[in-house]
C-alpha cells in the first residue's frame, strides 16, 4: 500500500492512538507493525485473536497486563561472560518475570473460549524461582537488601557498629577542645570517603592529624584525628568486602537471568502479541467496532460506517453520522455530490480509512454483517497538496496523484479521487473529470470521487456502472445532515451556505439570478427530487410505526386468545369432574336406597328417607347453578320505587316495599312477591311498557315451573316448610290463586306444623283442609292474595 495513501486517509493517527493503549514497550513495538496486509488468512487470524482478546476484556477477568519497561537489551547482556547487571536493571526484569507468571496462570480452566490467545499463553514461561531470587536480593527502590546474604547482613551490621564507634568517638575528641572566638559547631562529616572532623584554621596544629579538606570559605579545616586513622580504616574495608559481596550476589542473579534469557526474550515477543492485541481490542471499544467479514473479492459492503478519528475526538459515537456504501461487481463507481461542508471529503476518508484498517486486520466502526475485500492498492487524492518547495500548484498535485491511480489501475484497485478536476477552469476540469472516471471504469478499477461539476451528475444515465450519491442538506436550517443518500445527486447550495456564513443578501441575490438556465434546472429538478424523497421517508416511517403497532396488538391478541382457550379448557375440566363425581356419588345414594328399600319392603322410614336424598340432590344441583351464574355485585341501597330484576326468575319489577333488612315486595305486573335483596339488581328500564299488565301472565323461575300442588310427605317439618315457601314465592310470581299443600295424615304432626306456618304467610288469605275429592284432611287447600 502506497505511503501516500496510508498517511492522506490517516492510518498512522489510527495506528498512533491504539500504540498509546499499549502497557508494554513490547507492544507498542508490534503495534507499529500493523499495516494493511493481502493473506486473507492472516487478516483473518489477527482479527480473531483481537475479537477474542476484546471478549476477554469486555466478559472475563482483568487481563494481567501492567507497565513494563524495555529490558530486552538487559537480558542480552546477561548472557555475556564475566558481566554483571545493576540492582535496577534487574528489578526490570523482576518485573517481567512477575507479569510472566500472572500471565501463564491466566484463567486456565476456561481457555476454550479464547483459543487463539490460549496458544499465547500456554507458551508462556513462568519461572517463579527467578522471581523469588531477584525480589530477596533487590528492594522496590534497585537497592540490594541486607537479606541478600548471611555475609553481606553481617558487613552492614559491623558497617553500622563502627559508624557509630567512630562517630563517638570523634564527638568526644571535638568535646575537649578549647572553643574560642569564631568556633562552629561541632561538627562530624566526611572527606575522602573517611570520617573528620571541622577545625577552625586559627586552632589548627600540624599534630592534630591527617588534613583531608579545607571548607570553601577557608576558615574550616577538616581533620581525621590520629587516633581514628585505624577505625576508618576498617570502615573502608567493610566498604570494599560489602562491595564485593554485592557484586558476588549481582553475578549470581545475572548468571541465572542469562541461563533463561532465550525464554525470557521469547516472553517478550509473546507479551508484546497479546499487549498489541490488548490495546487494538480496547480500541475496538473506544469506537464501536466491529469485526468485518474479508471477502477474496476487491469489494466492500460497509454498513452503518463511521469515521473512527471522529469517534475518538466526540468520545461519543452517536454524535457522527453512519452511512451505508458499497462497491462491487454491478456498481463499479461513485459520484457523490452535495453541499461544500456537507461531509463529502469525511466520506471519502472513512470509505478509505476503514478498508485500511480491515486489511490490517484491525475491527472498523461498522455493523458487523460489513464485507471488505482485498484490494492491492489505494490511490487517493484529497485535500490540497498545493506545495511551493516542490513548484506544485492546486492543480498540479491532483494531476500528479490522479496519473499516479490511473497508472496502476485495475480490478484490484480502488480510487478515491476528492473534487476531482478541481483547480482549473471548471469547463475543461469537467470534461478532464469525466475522461479520468470513463478511464478507470475501463480500467475495471473501483472508484469513488466527489465533485460539483453538474455535467457529471448525468454519468449514471449513461453508464449504469456508475451511481449517483449526494450529502443530504437540510433546506430548513440550511444546514448539512452528513447522511450520504444512494441513487440521488445533490446540489451544492453554495449561493445558500454563502448567505448563511455571512454573504451579504444582495450578492446572493445576484449570483442566484446569473446562474444559467441548465443549472437552475437541474437545481429544481434535485430539489423536486429531494422533496418526493422526503415525502416517501415520512410515509414510509409512519407505515413503519403503524405495522409495528399491528404487530403488538396481533402478538397480544394471540397471547390472550391462547390464555383464555386455556382457561375455558381448565374450566371444562373442572365442570366435567365436578359433574363425573356428582353423578357418582348419587348413583351410589340411589343405589343404597334401592337396596334399603328392598330389604325395609318399602317401610315409610326408607321411603323418607329416599325422599330427602332427592331432594340433598336436586339442592346440590340448584348450588350448582347457582354457583354457575355470574357473579352479582350486591347492591345496597334499594328503596322503594326502585327498578329492579328478579335474577333468579329474570323478571323486572318495581320495589313497591321494604320488608325487614333484607326483603322487599317487588310488583311484577299485577302481582306482588317477597324476594330477598341479594336476587335483586337495578335495572334501567323506564317504560311502562316493560311491566307485564295481564293477570294471566306467567311468572316462572329458571329453575322448576310452578304447580298448583306441592307434596311434603316423608319430610320433616323444616324441610316441608323450606320447600313450601319456596313453593308459595313461585306460586305468586306465577300469578295462581289457590294451591294444594299435601302433607298427608299421618299423626298430623306436619299439618299442624305447616298450618301454623301458613297462618303467618303475608301472602296467603284463607285455608281449608281438603274436600273428600280433594285428599281430605291429607291436603290443605290455600288462597292466595291476589
Amino acid at each position: 500500500m502506497n505511503e501516500h495513501t496510508l498517511n492522506i486517509l490517516e492510518f498512522p493517527k489510527v495506528i498512533s492512538l491504539i500504540r498509546g493503549k499499549c502497557l508494554t514497550p513490547f507492544g507498542a513495538s508490534e503495534v507499529s507493525g500493523f499495516v494493511p496486509m493481502y493473506d486473507p488468512t492472516a487478516i483473518r487470524q489477527r482479527q480473531s485473536e483481537i475479537s477474542q482478546m476484546k471478549d476477554i476484556i469486555n466478559f472475563g477477568t482483568p487481563f494481567p497486563l501492567y507497565r513494563l519497561e524495555d529490558c530486552t537489551e538487559e537480558i542480552r547482556q546477561s548472557t555475556v561472560e564475566g558481566i554483571f547487571l545493576e540492582p535496577k536493571q534487574i528489578l526490570t526484569i523482576g518485573n517481567l518475570v512477575s507479569v510472566s507468571i500472572e500471565i501463564e496462570r491466566y484463567d486456565k480452566d476456561n481457555r476454550d473460549n479464547f483459543p487463539l490467545i490460549a496458544e499465547y499463553l500456554n507458551k508462556i514461561r513462568a519461572f517463579p524461582e527467578l522471581k523469588t531470587d531477584i525480589h530477596k536480593a533487590i528492594d522496590e527502590t534497585g537497592e540490594v537488601k541486607d537479606t541478600a546474604s548471611r555475609k553481606l547482613k553481617e558487613i552492614r551490621s559491623e558497617l553500622v557498629a563502627g559508624r557509630q564507634k567512630i562517630i563517638n568517638r570523634l564527638e568526644q575528641i571535638l568535646g575537649k577542645q578549647t572553643k574560642q572566638a569564631g568556633w562552629q559547631d561541632d561538627i562530624v562529616t566526611m572527606r575522602n570517603e573517611r570520617y573528620v572532623i571541622g577545625i577552625p584554621t586559627s586552632q589548627y596544629r600540624g599534630d592534630m592529624g591527617i588534613l583531608h579538606d579545607r571548607s570553601q570559605s577557608g576558615a574550616t579545616f577538616y581533620v581525621e584525628p590520629q587516633e581514628t586513622v585505624e577505625l576508618n580504616n576498617r570502615i573502608n574495608m567493610l566498604y570494599q568486602e560489602e562491595r564485593q559481596e554485592i557484586i558476588r550476589i549481582l553475578k549470581t542473579l545475572t548468571t541465572e537471568i542469562g541461563r533463561r534469557a532465550e525464554a525470557l526474550l521469547e516472553n517478550i515477543r509473546l507479551i508484546g502479541k497479546l499487549d498489541s492485541f490488548h490495546a487494538a481490542g480496547t480500541f475496538s471499544n473506544a469506537i464501536k467496532g466491529n469485526r468485518p467479514t474479508i471477502i477474496d473479492r476487491p469489494d466492500f459492503d460497509l454498513r452503518n460506517v463511521r469515521h473512527p478519528l471522529l469517534i475518538m475526538q466526540f468520545t461519543d459515537a452517536a454524535k457522527v453520522v453512519a452511512n451505508n456504501i458499497a462497491l462491487d461487481d454491478s456498481r463499479q463507481g461513485i459520484l457523490i455530490t452535495g453541499p461544500n461542508t456537507g461531509g463529502k471529503t469525511v466520506a471519502l476518508k472513512t470509505i478509505g480509512l476503514s478498508i485500511l484498517m480491515a486489511q490490517a486486520g484491525l475491527h472498523i466502526s461498522a455493523d458487523e454483517l460489513s464485507e471488505v475485500g482485498i484490494f492491492e492498492d489505494i490511490f487517493a487524492d484529497i485535500g490540497d497538496e498545493q506545495s511551493i518547495e516542490l513548484s506544485l500548484s492546486t492543480f498540479s498535485s491532483h494531476v500528479r496523484n490522479i496519473i499516479s491511480g490511473l497508472n496502476a489501475a485495475s480490478d484490484k484497485v480502488l480510487l478515491l479521487y476528492d473534487e476531482i478536476g478541481a483547480g482549473t477552469d471548471p469547463k475543461e476540469g469537467a470534461a478532464l473529470a469525466e475522461s479520468i472516471i470513463l478511464h478507470a471504469l475501463d480500467r475495471g478499477a473501483k472508484l469513488i470521487v466527489t465533485t460539483h461539476y453538474s455535467q457529471l451528475k448525468t454519468l449514471a444515465m449513461e453508464y449504469p456502472q456508475i451511481e449517483n450519491a449526494s450529502l443530504e442538506f437540510d433546506r430548513q436550517t440550511f444546514a448539512p445532515t452528513y447522511k450520504l443518500r444512494l441513487g440521488l445527486p445533490g446540489s451544492s447550495y453554495a449561493i445558500e451556505i454563502a448567505g448563511r456564513l455571512g454573504m451579504p443578501p444582495s450578492i446572493c441575490t445576484r449570483a442566484s439570478s446569473l446562474l444559467g438556465t441548465g443549472e437552475k434546472s437541474l437545481d429544481s429538478l434535485i430539489d423536486s427530487l429531494e422533496q418526493e424523497l422526503a415525502d416517501l421517508k415520512k410515509n414510509q416511517r409512519e407505515r413503519e410505526e403503524r405495522l409495528r403497532n399491528v404487530e403488538q396488538l396481533e402478538s397480544l391478541y394471540k397471547s390472550q386468545t391462547e390464555h383464555l382457550k386455556k382457561e375455558v379448557e381448565s374450566e371444562k375440566k373442572k365442570a366435567l369432574e365436578e359433574t363425573r363425581s356428582f353423578l357418582e356419588q348419587t348413583r351410589k345414594d340411589i343405589e343404597r336406597l334401592v337396596a334399603d328399600i328392598r330389604t325395609s319392603g318399602a317401610s315409610d322410614e326408607t321411603v323418607k328417607k329416599f325422599h330427602h336424598q332427592l331432594r340433598r340432590g336436586e339442592d346440590a344441583v340448584r348450588r350448582m347453578l347457582r354457583e354457575s351464574q355470574p357473579k352479582v355485585t350486591p347492591h345496597t341501597s334499594f328503596e322503594k320505587g326502585d327498578r329492579v330484576e328478579i335474577i333468579s326468575l329474570n323478571q323486572k319489577g318495581e320495589i313497591s316495599e321494604m320488608v325487614g333488612k333484607d326483603k322487599a315486595r317487588i310488583k311484577v305486573g299485577n302481582v306482588f312477591t317477597v324476594v330477598e335483596l341479594r336476587n335483586l339488581k337495578k335495572t334501567d328500564f323506564q317504560a311502562e311498557s316493560d311491566f307485564p299488565r295481564s293477570s294471566a301472565t306467567s311468572y316462572q323461575s329458571e329453575e322448576e315451573p310452578a304447580g298448583t300442588e306441592i307434596d311434603l310427605r316423608g319430610m320433616t317439618g323444616d324441610e316441608a316448610i323450606e320447600a313450601l315457601e319456596r313453593f308459595l314465592d313461585q306460586a305468586i310470581v306465577s300469578g295462581l290463586h289457590h294451591a294444594y299443600v299435601i302433607h298427608g295424615k299421618g299423626t298430623g304432626a306436619l299439618r299442624r306444623k305447616l298450618t301454623d306456618y301458613l297462618k303467618s304467610h303475608p301472602d296467603v288469605a284463607s285455608m281449608r283442609l281438603g274436600n273428600w275429592n280433594e285428599g281430605g284432611a291429607g291436603v290443605t287447600v290455600i288462597r292466595l292474595k291476589g
